[in-house]
């Protein structure tokens, strides 16, 4: 109910109480009429002034406590990023914002955050940059894989956000000259964003990024990934499997935690209540209402190899590790890969066969790693054309020899490269998509990793035996004129 509403209501009542009851003459003449002298005329008069005062209170009291109840003008803000036609707008609306708060005699430092986070949110950031320079203090959205500029601050403003950023994630304020590493989570309208924090001693003061997740958001289905059809039916051929390792390759920002999501999502829908599933994550990304989640941390000697462990005194079937990031880690994968357990798990490697490599640098025995690996899923995230601006473009000479370089010639077909127009903020591109190479290891391939053979010979066994390059998937996507050559070269060359 509206604050108009309560007020209009609360005048009707107490007029039409006082025009009904507050006449001592009516009064009287109502108890002589039922001949009941019980009370005198004034005696009623008072009693109904009475129970008038105290119904004025209670309304009184009502309306003052709806006064309270309604938040300030800077609790309500909205973002409407999600309606608008640009992003561009919605990052000027908060640039307002955040200026506004930062102008005032006090800066509201804690606002500004809030008001950053809100506004990345809304426009689906994946990252917060916060930069120092000799002009100020830069920052900056990653939407789509391209940098926004939201605005710059005074550099005096750098080490105030700072100190609300480390408090928000628990980290030393005292510390400015070592590198940190947190997360926070921030309410927001529609739920909860959760950040992992990074922070980095620079030149002027600190260099912050926030790396967003939604923690509303669901799993995806692997069908949702926009993967081609035989990555993701190789992929559930995988998964069907009852134990071994499945690792998920690319940089950062590829998307491997959201396929593994989706994994683990298909993998409650086929085997149902036949299963345990536990994760070990830094940090937690989404929700898995299927799933028991842990969260490592470093600060407690939670680490991945230690909790890893533990897990696997608790009987479970289905392991998803975040990262392999050092031997011992390995080593306990590896192993569980072996002894009945399904591991879907990420390492950083140039492609699909490099994972082999990888972990035998980190001293893991060739034959363990034979044995126990199902198969490696590599992928990247290209940008898609804006299909408002995209120009018809033949290769060019230079993209061409690029190609031949890694032996593909380009099929004949219509080609496009980016522009630039209001549509897209002068970019080219919008939105992302991604492109996969998986490779399944076979009877061959473990007999090639026993014998330890370099990367480049895994790599041409699994695609004549039928894997499909990153750069071949790539090229496919530019022949449907979703994204340019050089987009893909980019990504993946």
């Amino acid at each position: 109910m509206g604050l108009a509403a309560v007020a209009v209501l609360a005048a009707l009542l107490l007029i039409g109480t006082t025009a009904a009851v507050l006449s001592p003459a009516g009064i009287a003449n109502e108890v002589v009429a039922q001949g009941s002298l019980a009370f005198a005329p004034s005696a009623w008069s008072w009693l109904l002034r009475v129970t008038l005062i105290a119904v004025a209170l209670a309304l009184g009291l009502r309306l003052l406590l709806f006064l309270l109840s309604i938040p300030t003008s800077r609790e309500r803000l909205v973002f409407e990023g999600g309606d608008r036609e640009t992003v561009r707008e919605t990052i000027a609306e908060t640039c307002n914002r955040v200026g506004s708060l930062a102008a005032l005699k006090e800066p509201d430092i804690i606002g500004l955050v809030n008001e950053l986070v809100r506004g990345a949110a809304s426009v689906r950031a994946s990252d917060i940059h916060m930069s120092p320079s000799t002009d100020g203090f830069r920052l900056t959205f990653r939407v789509s894989g391209s940098l926004f500029e939201v605005c710059m601050l005074p550099l005096s403003f750098a080490p105030l956000l700072a100190t609300r950023i480390k408090v928000m994630s628990r980290l030393d304020t005292y510390v400015r000259n070592v590198p940190q590493d947190g997360r926070l989570v921030v309410e927001v309208e529609g739920g909860t964003v959760e950040a992992r924090v990074s922070t980095l001693p620079a030149e002027g003061g600190e260099r912050i990024v926030l790396r967003l997740v939604r923690g509303s958001r669901t799993p995806p289905d692997l069908e949702s990934l926009e993967l081609s059809p035989g990555v993701i039916a190789s992929v559930k051929e995988l998964l069907e499997k009852p134990q071994g390792l499945l690792f998920v390759c690319g940089p950062v920002g590829s998307g491997k935690t959201t396929t593994l999501y989706a994994a683990l999502k298909h993998l409650s829908r086929s085997r149902g209540r036949t299963m345990t599933m536990v994760t070990l994550e830094d940090p937690i990304e989404l929700e898995l209402a299927f799933a028991t989640q842990t969260q490592i941390n470093i600060k407690t000697q939670m680490t991945f190899a230690r909790t890893l462990r533990s897990v696997l005194r608790q009987d479970p079937n289905v392991l998803m590790v975040g990262e392999i990031r050092d031997p011992e880690t390995a080593g306990i994968a590896i192993q569980a890969g072996l002894t009945g357990h399904l591991i879907l798990t990420t390492v950083h490697a140039e492609n699909a066969a490099a994972p082999f490599a990888r972990l035998t640098e980190m001293g893991v025995e060739s034959y363990a790693i034979a044995s126990a690996t199902l198969g490696c899923l590599s992928q990247r995230l290209v940008r898609l054309l804006c299909t408002h601006c995209r120009r018809e473009q033949p290769p060019p000479a230079a993209i061409v020899d690029r190609f031949s370089k890694h032996g593909i010639v380009l099929p004949s077909g219509v080609y496009y490269e980016a522009v630039g127009c209001t549509f897209c903020e002068d970019q080219g591109f919008s939105g992302q998509a991604p492109i996969a190479e998986l490779l399944v290891v076979d009877a061959t391939l473990r007999k090639l990793i026993l014998e330890r053979v370099p990367t480049s010979a895994l790599f041409e066994h699994a695609v004549r035996e039928g894997m499909r390059p990153l750069l071949v998937e790539g090229i496919d996507r530019a022949v449907a004129g979703e994204t340019s050559l050089a987009e893909v070269l980019r990504a993946a060359g």
